[in-house]
Parts: C-alpha cells; sequence; structure tokens
C-alpha cells in the first residue's frame, strides 16, 4: 500500500518546503518558484491540510520550522539531491561518457562482482577508461587522500576520518576456510578454531583485520609446531592458492572468492564455526567531492551485482567433492 507522503506529496511541493524552509521568507520563496506569495501559502496549507501536521510556525513578522517540517525538509532536500544527480548521470550516459575512473581495491574485494560491474559499465560508456590497481589498504586510503584514485573498494575496518569520506556499503563478506580434498579436515565432523590449529596456515598479511583473529585462534589452540612445515605469509591469491593445492595447507578467503575458486575439484570449502570474520566491504569517495556520473553509476552497478549474487555466495559452503 502507497503511504500517506506517497500519495499526498509531489515534486513541486518537496520543491516549495525545500525552498520556504531555506528562505524562511514567503515573497522571496515565491520569487524563487515563480509564483505569487498568495498562490505559496494557498499550496503551503493545502501541504499541512493533508499531511495533518504543521510544518511552520508564520507570525506577522517572522516564520520558523516546526519540529515535524524541519524533518520533512530534510527529507526533501536529500530526494531533490538525488534527482539532480539521477538527471547528471542521464545526461552523462546519453552522451556516451568520457574520461577516466581510477579503482584501487584491497586483494580479498570480490574480483568477479568488480568484473560483472565493469562489464556493464564498458558497454554503457565505451569512450570511458578504467584503471584498476589492487593495494594494500593503507596504501589505498593515502592514495584516496592524495587525489591518486577516485574509488576505493576495501573492508571498513582500517583507521580513517569519517569526515573526509564517504562511505558506501556494498556487500556483507564472511570468511570461509579452504583445504585441499584428500585433506583430514575434510573427514572431520567438528570443525571448530582447535581443529583448525595442528595444521600450517596460509597467512594473510598482518595489517588485514583477519590476521589478529587467526593469531588469537592458533595461540590458544597451537599445543605444538604445526604438521608439515611452519605457515607462510602471503597476499598474493594465486600464491595462497597454490600452496593448498600442492602444500596440503589451510587457507582463510574470503567467501566471494571461494564461489569462484571452488571450481576446481581438488580443493574444499569449509566453515569455521564460529565464523572467523564477517563485515561488510564498502566504496569509499572523498566526502564533498563532486563525482563524476560514471563513478556514481559504478559504485551503483556494484551495489546491484552484489544483491543479484547474494542468493549464491550466501549458499557457498562445505560441498561434496
Amino acid at each position: 500500500m502507497p503511504s500517506l507522503l506517497l500519495k499526498t506529496l509531489t515534486l513541486r511541493q518537496l520543491l516549495l518546503l525545500s525552498t520556504l524552509g531555506r528562505e524562511l521568507n514567503l515573497s522571496r520563496s515565491a520569487d524563487l518558484l515563480h509564483t505569487t506569495q498568495p498562490a505559496l501559502s494557498r499550496s503551503l496549507a493545502q501541504m499541512e491540510n493533508a499531511l495533518g501536521v504543521r510544518l511552520f510556525q508564520r507570525t506577522t513578522k517572522r516564520m520558523s520550522l516546526t519540529a515535524a517540517g524541519m524533518s520533512l525538509m530534510q527529507h526533501a532536500n536529500r530526494i531533490l539531491a538525488e534527482l539532480e544527480l539521477a538527471e547528471e548521470e542521464l545526461a552523462g550516459i546519453e552522451a556516451g561518457g568520457s574520461g577516466e575512473v581510477r579503482v584501487g581495491a584491497f586483494a580479498a574485494f570480490s574480483t568477479e562482482l568488480l568484473a560483472q560491474a565493469l562489464t556493464r559499465l564498458r558497454s554503457m560508456s565505451p569512450g570511458v577508461r578504467f584503471s584498476v590497481e589492487v593495494r594494500k589498504v593503507d596504501e589505498l586510503r593515502d592514495a584516496l587522500m592524495n587525489g591518486q584514485i577516485d574509488l576505493m573498494l576495501s573492508h571498513a575496518e582500517f583507521q580513517i576520518d569519517l569526515n573526509a569520506v564517504e562511505v558506501h556499503e556494498l556487500y556483507q563478506e564472511r570468511i570461509l576456510v579452504m583445504v585441499r580434498q584428500d585433506h583430514p579436515l575434510v573427514r572431520r565432523r567438528k570443525l571448530a578454531f582447535e581443529e583448525f590449529a595442528p595444521y600450517p596456515w596460509v597467512l594473510p598479511s598482518s595489517d588485514t583485520p583477519l590476521r589478529p583473529k587467526i593469531n588469537r585462534m592458533l595461540s590458544v589452540y597451537r599445543r605444538a609446531p604445526p604438521q608439515g612445515g611452519p605457515d607462510i605469509q602471503t597476499d598474493s591469491l594465486a600464491l595462497a592458492y597454490s600452496l593448498v593445492r600442492h602444500a596440503g595447507m589451510v587457507w582463510a578467503i574470503a567467501s566471494r572468492h571461494a564461489q569462484w575458486v571452488a571450481r576446481d575439484k581438488e580443493v574444499r570449502i569449509l566453515e569455521c564455526k564460529p565464523e572467523l570474520l564477517s563485515g561488510p566491504f564498502c566504496a569509499f569517495t572523498l566526502r564533498g567531492a563532486k563525482l563524476p556520473a560514471i563513478t556514481r553509476t559504478l559504485i551503483h552497478c556494484l551495489r546491484q551485482m552484489a544483491q543479484e549474487s547474494r542468493g549464491v555466495s550466501a549458499s557457498t559452503g562445505a560441498r561434496a567433492g
């Protein structure tokens, strides 16, 4: 069922509320809206009657917003701002687009998701150039703040001034465990932390939020040096994958990467109970920067592709060989 506001308010009334709330003067607002003061007063009265609330307190000398008026005006401003952005994006898409979008991504960000979004955008805006580089989180943060990249794709667990950046949540990620098909853990039913500790691990970089979790788990439950040799640290996904296949090591992998890697029948994806780590992956842009339409569209495509693939990724877990 449509809400009261959807049935009552028009875009012209939202513009009236936004303008009058900013100017707090009927005469100036009427001039800006290219109407007369009596007509503006009638429109305001009709809106208040339809909503059943007072939006402004009016006297002969001044007017001010009520609490309800302030709240509704803030929503009106956001809606009008989004429509302005939509108009810019439509104009940019219609013109074919040009220029370059510079993307910095953390290694654990879903490459499948990014590839799908870029593929869709390339068909929409063939004149736009895209560059993508994979770096550590601190390097990405510095590159964003220094204007070397337009968009940062990463988890949200790092130090950054939220007054300086806009955060756009894209999808929720969780960490699974990968082993070789013939690994002893495949035969285990109980897969709590203590079951993983005796085996050698492919460790993520020390600056990732996952590493302290694994370190704590190993320090508590590992009673002797790991069977089969020491742990190995790397931020290379390709090397980690090869170490799982050839050295029989244990690797903690983001679920969206696991969805792609698990096509290989020589490996098995296991779930750790409780989970090693879960949380949001986001796009970060500089706060207050005027983003090109194509950059905003890329964020929208990433979010849309994540929603479309949510059901598939949520089903990734232990599977038969």
